[in-house]
């Protein structure tokens, strides 16, 4: 690990390193008079040995201090950056005016150097300018213990006099670090990435048109309650949600996938009353909220523990976090007070829906939703558009049930949607008989609630095989 870090880059010697110093003092005084009422912070690395940097040290470098900045903002500090030298051959450097007393800083940037076992590679050294002076600030006056050694833990200063390392020993140690903070930021990079395409999805849907009993820019008289500035209002307001699913998926621990269907539900719960808040009690995306939550853990926990994703395996994943739940949900309705539109369904016409359907792993997106997306030629509307209508002859929707009041709808629905299809919706004939049914969907008060849900799970699930 350390061959392959320190593998690349230029040695640097002694004197040069002395020279560096003298440089980077010199911008120090010049920064503390430029604003004395800042304090200056300059950023480096502790890197040992003749190796001080290369492209992966820069990407650890660069990284954590897009990180250290958003520490910094999190807890109401101001910043300015004043200059960098990424390149230099003694190691990445980065110049900061920080605005708040220079014991604020002190505390604020030891804590961040302190907040993880990689993070201790910064040195974060902060100045003030006292009596027209440069001062540099020590942990002691924030009564913080000193540095301790990366590999023993005794005071880092005490080893360092000793040598009471090998250069080898401590790039193996520093190797290890900086590999650990980048699978870290790999992690994060994967929940941004779920964050950013389940939110796209959401908006994707609504803003596809045109679509038989739902909401488009252009209708959306079969919810007379909603249009699409509701859908964007509601979508928008579920990324914290998304975030805590992803987050739970990638930090899961152990076999028992079930567990983590437990802690995502509990979100789903608090992401329900945020969509309401959103939406002024209006029901968006509930059902959205249930499956979209769910396949973002599962993906995020299956390329977690498998290092890669392919379709049986996110199915496989589903299945063990789902394993019980027709049977958990469903058991002993008759008792129930109050019951949800899905557990009427179910009741009235025994009918699972999106419960039976995640249960299953969701056979429906995978096989008539998300294949046809990949195969899908056009734009992206008509690709869509294209699994929307496959989606909608396949799904046994239960909002368009309840809407018909009797099961016989789905019949019609298929037979509709089965001329569609033949026809092809992207064919001038295709959009006007697709216009022609959604208004008779809308005169019927008819909707496909059920099946947007699978297309915004089947849009996402597309969306992340973007390369």
């Amino acid at each position: 690990m350390a061959a392959q870090i320190f593998a690349n880059g230029e040695q640097v010697d002694i004197p040069t390193v002395l020279m560096n110093r003298d440089r980077r003092v010199a911008i120090q005084n010049k920064l503390l008079k430029e604003i004395p009422d800042a304090a200056v912070v300059a950023a480096k690395l502790n890197i040992p040995g003749p190796i001080k940097n290369n492209e992966i040290i820069q990407t650890f470098f660069t990284t954590e201090l897009n990180n250290f900045e958003a520490w910094l903002l999190k807890r109401g500090l101001t910043f300015l950056v004043k200059g960098e030298w990424l390149d230099a051959v003694t190691g990445p450097e980065r110049f900061y005016f920080i605005f708040a007393s220079g014991l604020t800083v002190k505390k604020v940037t030891t804590e961040f150097e302190e907040s993880t076992s990689f993070r201790r590679l910064f040195d974060l050294d902060v100045l003030v300018q006292e009596n027209e002076q440069p001062r540099s600030l020590s942990r002691t006056e924030i009564d913080y213990p000193v540095r301790t050694c990366l590999i023993c833990g005794r005071p880092a200063k005490e080893c360092g006099r000793a040598r009471a390392h090998t250069v080898d020993e401590l790039q193996t140690r520093v190797a290890e670090l900086i590999n650990l903070a980048s699978q870290q930021a790999e992690k994060q990079r994967l929940v941004n990435h779920l964050v950013t395409n389940g939110l796209r999805a959401l908006t994707y849907e609504v803003v596809t048109w045109p679509k038989p009993g739902l909401v488009d820019p252009v209708e959306h008289a079969a919810h007379p309650d909603m249009d699409a500035y509701l859908f964007m209002d509601s979508s928008v307001a579920l990324r914290t949600y998304l975030e805590q699913c992803a987050q739970a998926g990638i930090n899961f621990k152990g076999d028992q996938l079930e567990l983590l269907f437990k802690e995502i539900r509990r979100f789903g719960v608090t992401a329900e009353q945020v969509m309401f808040s959103a939406t002024r009690g209006v029901n968006t995306h509930k059902g959205a909220i249930f499956s979209l939550g769910i396949l973002t853990a599962a993906y995020a926990t299956t390329v977690a523990k498998q290092g890669t994703i392919t379709d049986e395996a996110l199915r496989s994943t589903v299945r063990q976090m789902l394993q019980n739940l027709v049977k958990q949900d469903f058991n002993n309705l008759k008792q129930k007070a109050i019951l949800t539109a899905g557990e009427k369904e179910y009741l009235k016409y025994g009918v699972a829906g999106i419960r039976g359907e995640a249960m299953a792993a969701y056979p429906t997106v995978f096989e008539r939703g998300l294949s046809v997306f990949r195969q899908a030629k056009g734009t992206l509307d008509e690709r869509i558009l294209t699994t929307f209508v496959n989606l909608a002859l396949h799904t046994e929707d239960t909002t368009l049930i309840k809407r018909a009041g009797t099961p016989k709808i789905l019949a019609e629905k298929d037979q509709v949607f089965s001329e569609l299809q033949k026809i092809g919706v992207n064919t001038p004939t295709g959009r006007k008989r697709l216009q022609e049914i959604q208004a008779d969907f809308s005169n019927r008060h008819l909707s496909l609630g059920g099946t947007a849900d699978l297309l915004i799970i089947t849009i996402f699930l597309g969306l992340m095989e973007e390369k």
